[in-house]
């Protein structure tokens, strides 16, 4: 998905990154560090924007460090999470963090949207199964 539709933030290393390229029901959430205000603001603002255009999304969640995040990015993200959950179908989390899989595992059980885990070397296979997931 290089290029289009990409939010780059200011920083000189990006800690969070929303990608989604046009035409496609598919969007990628890169997480490397710890994430501030402002990027959960522009991540959850574009992403907001393609939920509006209506459909659902898939999303993949690519962890590969997660270092906290700032206290107003924190209380952020689990209303914005829980109000998002309606349209998005499909989950593809992709970490080595075993707290943060036995956390989705869990979530999987109570939640609408059909979550799956994958180990970061199996990135290639967690984007597969989200392109032929129905």
């Amino acid at each position: 998905m290089p290029g289009a539709g990409r939010v780059r933030f200011p920083e000189e290393r990006s800690v969070l990154t929303y990608t989604k390229t046009p035409d496609s029901n598919v969007a990628e959430i890169v997480v490397d560090g710890k994430i501030s205000d402002e990027e959960m603001n522009t991540a959850m603002n574009a992403m907001k924007a393609d939920l509006d255009k209506g459909g659902k999304l898939k999303l993949l969640e690519d962890i590969r460090a997660f270092e906290g995040m700032e206290p107003a990015a924190f209380f952020k993200d689990p209303r914005f999470g829980i109000s998002m959950m309606k349209s998005v179908s499909h989950v593809a989390l992709v970490t080595d963090a075993p707290w943060l899989k036995a956390l989705a595992e869990t979530f999987n059980f109570v939640s609408p949207t059909q979550i799956k885990v994958f180990e970061r070397a199996r990135l290639a296979e967690a984007r597969t199964w989200l392109a032929g997931a129905a």
